[in-house]
């Protein structure tokens, strides 16, 4: 494997990262530090071996140190990790998540006001 096919894997990982999570980044390495918790720490781990694997590969003495099993499997394991993520889905459960709390404040605001008028007299 040379450096090329490194870069094309980054490269790709990238993409997903892009398309998936709506993360826009010029390198592999700022796309995961903002990905943040929206990938599990595995993910974090396997990227940061893909981006100093591929760094790696750049330099033609270094390459010999770079394990080429380890590599692929990190690319084939974000690789099937981000494809499983459907943007569509974030946005409904997101939207969701914001409309559930909003309801929940909503309710207890007005158990708060009830009982207050309770407390007072009025009802």
């Amino acid at each position: 494997m040379t450096g090329n096919h490194a870069n094309k894997y980054a490269d790709e990982v990238r993409r997903l990262i892009e398309q998936r999570l709506k993360i826009r980044s010029r390198t592999l390495e700022s796309a995961f530090a903002r990905a943040g918790r929206l990938l599990p720490q595995w993910a974090h781990r396997e990227g940061r071996y893909l981006v100093q694997a591929s760094q790696m590969m750049d330099h033609p003495k270094l390459r010999t140190m770079v394990d080429q099993s380890k590599f692929e499997k990190a690319h084939k394991a974000l690789i099937s990790h981000l494809k499983t993520i459907d943007p569509v889905e974030r946005r409904k459960t997101r939207i969701l998540g914001v409309l559930g709390v909003i309801s929940f404040n909503l309710i207890l605001v007005v158990a708060a006001l009830l009982i207050f008028l309770m407390w007072r007299g009025y009802l």
